[in-house]
C-alpha cells in the first residue's frame, strides 16, 4: 500500500471517528434536519448535500436512504436536484478514487465483475453506464469503483450517472416527500392515496426501467448500425 492509499485510508478512518465522536447518528436523522431547515434553510441544504456527497464518495450503500431523507426534509422541488447531483458527484469522486488511488486493490478484489464491466464499456461506452443505472444489476457503490478501472471518460461517467439515476431518485424523493408530509403515523395517514402511489411506483420501477431500457437499446443499436 503506497502513501496515497494510506492517506485515503486515514481520511476514511478520521471521518468514521468523527461520526461517532460528534453524534453522527443524530446528523443522519431526517427529524434533525427538518427542525434545522426551518431555522436555517441554506445551511441545512449545504450540510446535507456535503454529507450525501461524502457518504457516496466513500462507497457507503446509503444513497437510497439519503434520497428518501432528501424528500422528507426538502420536498420534491429542492430535494430531487439536491439528491440527484449529490449522488452523481459522490459517485464520480468514488470513480476517481478507484482510478487514481485504489486501482490495484479494486482490480484484485473484484476481478470477475471488473472484466464484465470493462467489456461492456468497450462495447457501449457511456450508454453501458446509463443502462446499469436504470437497471441496477450491479450495486451503485460497486459500479462507481469498477468504472474507475476502465477507460471511461469522467465527464461521460458523470452525465450518464445523472441521467440514469433520474427515475429512481425521483421516485425515492417523492416517497420521502410523502413521508415528510405525515403528521401522525396512523394507518389511514400511511396508506393514503399518494403514499400508495409512491409505493406502487417503487414496486413497478424495475419492470418499467427494463422495458424503457429495452426500447432505448433497440433504437441505439439501430442508429449505431445505420452509422456504420
Amino acid at each position: 500500500m503506497n502513501i496515497k492509499q494510506l492517506a485515503l485510508v486515514a481520511l476514511i478512518i478520521s471521518i468514521i471517528a468523527c461520526y461517532f465522536i460528534f453524534g453522527g447518528e443524530e446528523l443522519l436523522s431526517p427529524n434533525y434536519y427538518q427542525a434545522m431547515y426551518r431555522d436555517s434553510p441554506l445551511t441545512t441544504a449545504l450540510v446535507f448535500f456535503a454529507i450525501y456527497v461524502v457518504s457516496t464518495a466513500i462507497s457507503q450503500p446509503s444513497s437510497a436512504i439519503l434520497s428518501i431523507a432528501s424528500g422528507i426534509i426538502f420536498g420534491r422541488v429542492i430535494g430531487l436536484p439536491m439528491a440527484l447531483f449529490a449522488c452523481s458527484l459522490g459517485g464520480t469522486l468514488a470513480f476517481l478514487s478507484s482510478r487514481y488511488l485504489l486501482h490495484d486493490f479494486i482490480e484484485k478484489r473484484f476481478s470477475a465483475p471488473y472484466q464484465k464491466v470493462n467489456r461492456g464499456v468497450q462495447k457501449d461506452g457511456a450508454f453501458y453506464v446509463f443502462s446499469l443505472r436504470m437497471v441496477p444489476v450491479i450495486p451503485f457503490w460497486l459500479l462507481n469503483l469498477l468504472m474507475g478501472l476502465t477507460k471511461m471518460d469522467t465527464k461521460h461517467f458523470f452525465f450518464a450517472t445523472l441521467l440514469g439515476m433520474l427515475p429512481i431518485t425521483a421516485i425515492l424523493v417523492h416517497f420521502g416527500a410523502e413521508l415528510g408530509a405525515i403528521e401522525n403515523y396512523t394507518m389511514s395517514a400511511i396508506f393514503k392515496p399518494k403514499m400508495i402511489i409512491a409505493l406502487v411506483l417503487l414496486a413497478l420501477l424495475p419492470f418499467v426501467a427494463r422495458w424503457l431500457l429495452k426500447q432505448i437499446t433497440s433504437r441505439y443499436q439501430a442508429e449505431h448500425e445505420t452509422s456504420q
